[in-house]
């Protein structure tokens, strides 16, 4: 007999926290994965999709870094809007299963994935499309710059039940 050994929790996670060679030009923090964060991810046991990035998709990968102003326009919002309702109907086919979604982690500053510093478009949208099926979970900013503070963050945040 096959045993299920799911943790049956998830999150949402930055196509560049995994991945920063889809960042703008001149803003790569790594050459590859955060490691802190999959390190997180990894000891809580909490299995993670990969957002695509919207950024890379309307501008390429050699992209200039542009304002959260630039990309809130029409076409790039309809674009973030349909790859939000995209990501929903997976968090709804994983939570008729029992598997939570604990987290979404956006990338402070960032104008589509930003939480707190600077609201990213992309995450307005996906928050709209969670709310819509009721989906709840904590959206958190991580900041490139503090990461040993965030992962402590992380934990507590993970621990307190959410």
């Amino acid at each position: 007999m096959l045993k299920d050994r799911r943790s049956g929790k998830i999150a949402l996670v930055s196509h560049c926290i995994l991945n920063q060679n889809s960042r703008a030009v001149g803003l790569k923090e790594r050459p590859s994965a955060v490691a802190e964060i999959m390190g997180f991810l990894a000891r809580n046991e909490i299995g993670l999709i990969q957002m695509p990035c919207p950024e890379l998709a309307d501008a390429g990968v050699l992209r200039p870094p542009k304002t959260r102003e630039q990309y809130d326009n029409v076409s790039f919002r309809r674009y973030c809007r349909k790859i939000a309702e995209e990501l929903a109907d997976q968090i709804q086919e994983y939570e008729k299963s029992k598997i939570k979604l604990k987290l979404v982690l956006g990338v402070e500053g960032s104008p589509s994935c930003g939480v707190n510093e600077v609201s990213g478009v992309f995450l307005e949208e996906l928050r709209s499309a969670l709310d819509k099926r009721a989906i709840s979970a904590p959206f958190f900013g991580v900041n490139f710059g503090r990461l040993k503070e965030d992962v402590g963050k992380l934990e507590k945040l993970v621990r307190s039940g959410r």
